[in-house]
């Protein structure tokens, strides 16, 4: 397809016009603080609205439009529940026609091919939005960096992960969402000035998981060169569910929202199509989630709802398309105390109740005895009683085994299988921290440290914990060198890049006996004691817990229908998961 540039004068501004499969688009202009200029596309349909027959549905190809579609406003937020922070984003506006995404590039020109960065949002799969990455900060800490980043939303909650776990109501809906979005962009990229053949695929937390999960669908095949994932991978325990323990929550939340069962059902399916039909008679309001004010996931280990092995966009169990795939550099890691975060929105409190609740956990989900799990902690994270008697130190101990189980051993199980397997990989821990980053709530935290989404408030100014972050010289520091890295992979598929003055981030080697990680602060580097031994342990002690069981896919997708439809309304209050 040819690119077509122009500029549209609108009063100090000129903005760009370029035309895509389906039609003219016009952007704004920003201008950074250093004076770089950044052509800015907010709201682009890559996809039809998922509404009334499209309802929980996969996503279809947007249709043409005549004329000039203007590109200047925030699009509609996915459904999920609101949280207070969330009026302070540009845009109020939720619907379930929410399948949008925003380009941001460097003033195009047509002899440029920049690479591209694909940015997936976390939000277990429930909630938050691609909203939260402001033009501004991405221009100023990656676009000016010449590169491309693309973010986007997508369906969450029900909307994007409702199942019946068969051909019903296969599920990953959300995950069709990014598959299409991967789609249009590698389709259209070229008329913002990118390189269709230089795509980093990437994301945060659920949003990396699901980068993750993506990278080895062989639906993905050729739609992108790398990945990037912060904070989770395909490798932790909530990535992903199985298609038993999703029905079953399903069919839980449809009798609190008021789904009256048949005594009798003919057979299994038939209680499926009853199931879905009460979902899709819905109205939107009914349908909106949040990970706030519920600890399931510390609870089951799970999220609430998460992709499932579907046969089609997953098509087999995870530990065969990790086998069958292709060689992809990859650059990963996150905060060394992932689960704080959690202690700091009131979710965890390293209480006794809450110790016994997780060694509970792990009991259950290994199929071992209480007592067995206490000795395994214990040759993990040292002297269980010793802990349990110093305040401080239980409080530290639970974040870490919290920390463990969250995310740090999936980062180490995706690290050690691509140095196995000879893949170019590079770990990274965040640990710089800052009074600014943590705000009032470092009052709230046993203590401070490198947490879930650190990584974000420096390399897109995008602070979950303290709103505005308001960088000392030091973070701004940290800031820059963050961003250097990551667009330099995004570039070069090295974090180095060439001629580079930051310390150089040695790539995780084969014949290294143990992994080197690099420690990203101010003075940043490699370290082969992150983890230390902790992870080699945790995995001969606490390991059965990551054993994928009864994730095997049915066969074969369907194409079931539902025999009711509505596009709902947003009138009264969504439901909280709790």
């Amino acid at each position: 397809m040819g690119t077509c540039f122009s500029n549209l004068k609108s009063g100090k501004s000129e903005n760009a016009i370029v035309r895509v499969q389906q039609g003219l688009l016009e952007g704004f202009r920003v201008k950074t603080a250093k004076g770089d200029l950044c052509d800015v596309f907010h709201g682009i349909p890559y996809a039809e609205p998922p509404v009334g027959e499209l309802r929980f549905q996969k996503p279809q190809p947007p249709k043409a439009w005549e004329g000039i579609r203007k590109c200047n406003k925030y699009p509609n937020r996915s459904i999920h529940k609101e949280m207070p922070w969330d009026k302070a984003l540009p845009s109020a506006n939720q619907s379930e026609d929410c399948l949008y995404l925003n380009v941001f590039a460097p003033k195009i020109r047509e002899d440029k091919k920049y690479p591209v960065l694909f940015y997936i949002h976390g939000g277990g799969y429930v909630m938050d939005s691609a909203e939260r990455y402001t033009a501004k900060n991405i221009c100023k800490l990656l676009v000016s960096r010449e590169i491309i980043v693309v973010t986007f939303h997508y369906r969450l909650g029900f909307l994007g992960f409702l199942s019946t776990g068969d051909d019903v109501c296969p599920g990953n809906y959300g995950l069709f969402d990014m598959l299409e979005a991967m789609r249009w962009v590698h389709a259209n990229i070229s008329s913002f000035g990118g390189d269709p053949e230089n795509i980093t695929l990437s994301g945060q937390s659920a949003g990396a998981a699901a980068a993750d999960l993506l990278s080895f669908s062989p639906l993905t095949k050729g739609l992108f060169k790398r990945k990037i994932v912060m904070g989770g991978n395909s490798y932790c325990h909530w990535a992903t569910t199985s298609n038993h323990d999703i029905r079953e929550y399903c069919k839980k939340w449809a009798k609190r929202l008021g789904w009256k069962p048949q005594l009798n059902y003919a057979n299994k399916r038939e209680e499926s199509v009853d199931i879905f039909n009460f979902f899709n008679g819905l109205p939107t309001s009914k349908l909106g989630m949040t990970m706030f004010f519920s600890n399931t996931i510390f609870k089951e280990c799970q999220l609430p709802l998460a992709p499932v092995i579907d046969g089609e966009i997953l098509p087999h169990d995870l530990k065969v398309l990790r086998e069958t795939q292709e060689h992809v550099p990859s650059l990963v890691g996150g905060g060394e105390y992932e689960a704080l975060l959690f202690c700091a929105i009131g979710l965890l409190r390293g209480t006794e109740k809450e110790i016994n609740s997780a060694i509970d956990v792990l009991s259950r989900k290994n199929r071992l005895s209480r007592s067995k799990i206490e000795a395994m902690t214990e040759k993990v994270y040292g002297d269980s009683p010793a802990l349990r008697a110093d305040s401080k130190a239980r409080k530290m101990f639970f974040v870490q085994l919290i920390s463990d189980i969250f995310a740090n051993y999936g980062n180490y199980r995706f690290m050690r299988d691509c140095q196995q397997r000879g893949v170019e990989c590079y770990g990274y821990s965040f640990d710089h921290q800052s009074k600014q980053m943590w705000g009032w709530l470092q009052h709230v935290v046993p203590f401070t440290g490198g947490t879930h989404t650190s990584e974000l408030s420096y390399l897109f100014d995008c602070n979950y914990m303290s709103a505005p972050l308001g960088m000392n010289k030091t973070d701004k520091v940290v800031s820059g060198m963050t961003a250097d890295y990551f667009t330099n992979f995004v570039k070069f598929g090295t974090p180095n890049g060439p001629n580079s003055q930051l310390p150089k981030w040695e790539r995780i080697s084969p014949d290294d006996e143990h992994m080197k990680l690099i420690s990203i602060k101010p003075e940043p580097e490699m370290k082969t004691t992150v983890y230390g031994y902790r992870m080699q342990n945790f995995e001969d002690h606490l390991g059965m817990l990551y054993e994928e069981k009864d994730k095997s896919p049915f066969s074969p997708r369907g194409n079931f229908k539902p025999s009711i439809v509505s596009s709902g309304s947003d009138n009264s209050l969504h439901i909280m998961v709790n």
